[in-house]
């Protein structure tokens, strides 16, 4: 039991285990003797039980736990992706403890009594319920409290409370969500350019990378081989410790928006399961699976469409590039045959049946495509001397790799381990951008991001705040080189 064996690394008294499940036993009686009122008992029983047992699988199988903005990442998960969370140790795991059930539950029997007397027993039992579980918190409430206070996850590992709780406040998140788009930017314009050249800037989105497997940020596997070259070149910088992530909103501009209203041509490559609403406004290019191989098209691909868009530049511009990335847990399919360079590979997508380090080995070599595109984009850019050209890579997030039992990613800020939170963020040319000191390097997170990009391009909008945008320090020099 997923509840059981959190408590339990908590260090937290059997007494007191026990006490929290008596306790939600009787909050779950209540609710079934409201519904055995309601006529409607073994439907919610059913219900619960099918509920409960895939939540209780993947709790356990990748240490996760289920609130709302997991729920949301699992709804708007695609076909491809949905796949890789399918196994035969999941549907075994969904009949066994779900299906079966279920199926005794329906086929015995409840004495049928009239409604008055199912009244009767309904409001007998709630009222028993109400007393046990009251009385129960009220002389147990230091013991809850302390524990509630100190572990704030727990809630979200009871289930199905924290499906149905979750499930609730998506509901609410989209009913208060306004049905009018907010345009925010709307006074972007752009401001002076130093040169003469079309401005590009390259952005490659990464996915599910984690600062401390870069080992051009000090990783003892060689995963970043050419990143490292450039950066001992003083060509590229390497920040390693971003440890903001969140959602973008949906209905209200994103900075490609601002950019696309000041007059910057935007262009989006999607080779990911999707980019969130955030590209729903801009030029975008979908990568063609019937183009690819069988897994879909590697991040390498994406090159091709890089070297077309450059072709058609004739003023300042910004194309991202949404990789696939280490995107999990089938992180094998993520790398081609030729950058396999760790083995042997975990080759299924439950992480569990294989040993961690076959696990480590699938997700590192996946890296090294990450590399590859990085430098292959800076090539290509360097290569052109009709624009002057910048290069940011930047992951959504990080990734647990059975760090502590726990894989994957989605926990809530607050309870990530910094496997989740600390992402890689390169830039290139280095000069163009502060990479001064340690310690900026340390702060440096995703806040910085937008403001970065309406930097680079000398859009003048209210949105913008200077003190986040990383090409600061070098535009004020440019600006005085050139002050009369």
């Amino acid at each position: 039991m997923p509840l059981r064996e959190t408590l339990n690394d908590y260090g937290v008294h059997s007494l007191i285990q026990y006490k929290l499940l008596f306790f939600a036993a009787c909050i779950y009686a209540f609710v079934l003797s409201l519904a055995g009122i309601l006529n409607v008992f073994k439907p919610l029983a059913v219900v619960f039980i099918l509920i409960a047992a895939p939540a209780s699988f993947y709790m356990t199988q990748y240490g996760i736990l289920i609130d709302a903005d997991m729920l949301i990442n699992a709804i708007e998960t695609d076909s491809a992706e949905a796949a890789d969370q399918l196994s035969s140790s999941f549907f075994a795991s969904v009949f066994m403890m779900g299906v079966i059930p279920s199926a005794v539950l329906l086929y015995v029997k409840i004495p049928e009594s009239t409604i008055l007397g199912r009244v009767k027993q309904g409001i007998a039992l709630m009222l028993c319920f109400t007393i046990l579980s009251t009385g129960f918190a009220f002389t147990n409430y230091d013991d809850f409290a302390s524990l509630f206070r100190n572990h704030r996850d727990v809630k979200y590992r009871i289930v199905p409370f924290n499906v149905i709780a979750a499930g609730v406040s998506v509901i609410k998140q989209k009913t208060n969500e306004s049905a009018e788009f907010i345009r925010l930017g709307e006074d972007a314009v752009i401001g002076h350019n130093a040169s003469s050249k079309p401005r590009i800037m390259v952005v490659v989105l990464g996915e599910t990378a984690r600062s401390d497997h870069f080992s051009v940020n000090g990783y003892s596997r060689d995963t970043t081989p050419r990143i490292e070259q450039l950066a001992a070149n003083g060509e590229v910088f390497s920040f390693y410790n971003a440890d903001n992530y969140d959602s973008a909103a949906r209905n209200t501009s994103n900075v490609l928006d601002v950019l696309q209203t000041a007059g910057i041509k935007v262009t989006w490559v999607e080779n990911n399961s999707g980019c969130k609403n955030v590209c729903d406004r801009v030029d975008t290019i979908m990568m063609a699976e019937a183009d690819c191989g069988p897994d879909g098209c590697f991040d390498s691909d994406m090159l091709g469409e890089l070297s077309a868009w450059m072709n058609g530049i004739d003023r300042d511009a910004i194309i991202v590039l949404h990789q696939m990335g280490s995107h999990g847990p089938a992180y094998f399919a993520r790398s081609p045959h030729e950058f396999k360079q760790f083995l042997p590979e975990c080759e299924t997508p439950e992480l569990t049946a294989c040993r961690r380090e076959e696990i480590v080995n699938a997700y590192d070599n996946s890296l090294i495509v990450t590399d590859h595109l990085i430098a292959e984009v800076i090539e290509q850019v360097q290569n052109d001397s009709y624009v002057e050209a910048s290069v940011i890579y930047v992951s959504d997030h990080g990734e647990s790799l059975g760090d502590n039992g726990v894989y994957l990613h989605g926990l809530p800020n607050w309870l990530a381990p910094r496997e989740q939170r600390h992402i890689p963020w390169v830039v290139w040319p280095k000069a163009r951008f502060i990479t001064d000191t340690d310690a900026q390097a340390k702060s440096i997170s995703h806040d910085n991001f937008s403001h970065t990009l309406l930097g680079y391009f000398n859009v003048e909008t209210t949105l913008y705040d200077n003190k986040l945008d990383l090409t600061k320090q070098t535009k004020d020099k440019e600006d005085a080189d050139i002050a009369p």
